[in-house]
């Protein structure tokens, strides 16, 4: 059998195996999750239904507070104004803010 004609095919090999390869897994979580499925139909402890509602909630907590593509940009700007020195103290901006909205500070 002969090797590879060119870097190309074997870019494009390896691109064949790293798909065929998350194929895979995601086969395979889909059984997993078919497996928990099935178990958790037939389970009649109430703890073990609590914990996983349990779960289920940290879950959700935990997805809610990933930060989007923007709010993470805004973050590294931020980041980059303080290292390029654009930045005051809070002590600074209660000041200035106060002196701007007198008027809400009564």
């Amino acid at each position: 059998m002969k090797g590879p004609v060119c870097k190309n095919e074997t870019k494009t090999n390896m691109k064949v195996l790293t798909l065929k390869t998350q194929m895979k897994k995601a086969a395979d979580i889909q059984s997993e999750k078919l497996d928990l499925i099935q178990w958790l139909a037939g389970v009649t402890e109430s703890k073990v239904i609590r914990q996983f509602m349990l779960l289920k909630e940290t879950n959700k907590e935990k997805a809610s507070t990933r930060l989007s593509k923007a709010e993470k940009e805004a973050i590294d700007q931020g980041i980059a104004s303080i290292k390029a020195g654009r930045a005051m103290s809070h002590e600074k901006a209660t000041e200035i803010t106060r002196k701007k909205y007198a008027h809400l500070f009564k």
